[in-house]
């Protein structure tokens, strides 16, 4: 894929843009205190940090309220019909900012001292929109190493991989919303989280709007700037998938949906069955096509996963259980797809997302 790595250059130029940094949270008492640590010693003073917390029960605001004098603390508003929770909150905090260019991050994320200064001066020097970081993930439990790298690796290909950073190529578009520094007249003339209200994979969509814009986005990794832990346990990695699954798909969601689930078994799913039944026919037939064509397939797909693992610091023998988890990942696409198309929603923080809207949807000026 060959992603430019973020640049070291750390220097402070003279007219240093005031960055607002952005933080949604809610329900966030595991990570928030390192998060909010971590933005706060930052190596960069022309920032002020908003932190938007959407009405924690488990403890998250007390934390918050311990870093009084050093973060503005803005309570989310009751959340609009036909908003996604995260969008809301980063729409308030955008309304509070005063810095000419937005950092929206969230609350697993952790910041090295360096990390905003090397991404402004990218920014800066690239003459970039939109500046998008790959972080280091963070990955603790076997599920984590198991199922969460495969999942880095379908992204990178279903969004064309570095054909993201090519700006004669507007339909492969990708943003991470664990990291996005925008020009604030970039983020205004996409539409801001205003134009994405209803999309629960609201990074996928900014990114997309950005380069349909003709603006430029460039997506870089910095895993020696911003580490993620995502989701910390097999439940998490379910119901946080499952919600994206379906809700990527943006129009005509069904279709595509089901057309992913076709895409996982013609490439994760195929190889593996060619590969039994060429193994069943071996006792008669020692080198049969299907033996041959299976394990030709099925190795380089277990190269390319060995690759990343060894890259994001995972022991490439969990690459070796590879079939086990792209039929979890079925198992995912297929209760994502269902629900989606009887309109059940997805269930998310206490609350729930992708049913039908009745009523009038209200508008909100950004």
């Amino acid at each position: 894929m060959h992603f430019p790595a973020l640049p070291e250059n750390a220097t402070h130029p003279s007219n240093r843009s005031l960055v607002s940094i952005i933080l949604p949270v809610r329900d966030q008492a595991k990570t928030v205190r390192e998060c909010v640590t971590s933005l706060i010693e930052l190596e960069y003073p022309e920032k002020e940090i908003i932190v938007v917390d959407g009405n924690s029960t488990d403890g998250t605001r007390d934390i918050l309220n311990s870093f009084n004098g050093k973060i503005r603390l803005v309570e989310e508003e009751p959340l609009p019909q036909g908003w996604v929770g995260k969008n809301w909150a980063c729409h308030a905090g955008y309304q509070q900012a005063r810095g000419h260019l937005l950092l929206f991050t969230d609350g697993d994320s952790i910041h090295s001292r360096d990390s905003l200064a090397k991404t402004v001066n990218y920014l800066e020097d690239t003459k970039a929109d939109l500046v998008t970081l790959a972080p280091a993930a963070i990955l603790r439990t076997f599920w984590e190493k198991l199922l969460q790298p495969p999942i880095f690796w379908l992204i990178m290909m279903f969004v064309g991989g570095k054909w993201v950073n090519d700006d004669r190529k507007p339909r492969w578009a990708l943003g991470n919303g664990q990291y996005m520094l925008f020009r604030r007249e970039a983020y205004d003339k996409v539409g801001g989280h205003s134009a994405v209200r209803d999309r629960i994979s609201e990074d996928y969509s900014l990114g997309r709007l950005t380069k349909a814009k003709g603006l430029r986005l460039r997506m870089v990794t910095a895993s020696d700037s911003l580490g993620v832990r995502m989701y910390s346990s097999l439940s998490e990695i379910w119901l946080g998938w499952r919600k994206n699954f379906y809700s990527v798909s943006g129009n005509h969601p069904l279709f595509r949906a089901a057309y992913r689930l076709v895409l996982l078994f013609v490439f994760l799913v195929l190889p593996f069955i060619v590969l039994g039944y060429g193994v069943y026919l071996a006792p008669t037939a020692p080198l049969n096509v299907y033996l041959l064509t299976g394990a030709f397939m099925a190795f380089f797909l277990w190269l390319g996963l060995i690759i990343l693992d060894r890259s994001i610091g995972v022991s490439p023998l969990y690459a070796l259980l590879l079939p086990f988890a792209v039929l979890f990942y079925i198992g995912i696409g297929l209760d994502s797809t269902i629900r989606g198309a009887l309109g059940m929603g997805f269930s998310w923080k206490g609350r729930v997302y992708g049913k039908p809207i009745t009523g009038q949807l209200k508008t909100t000026v950004p």
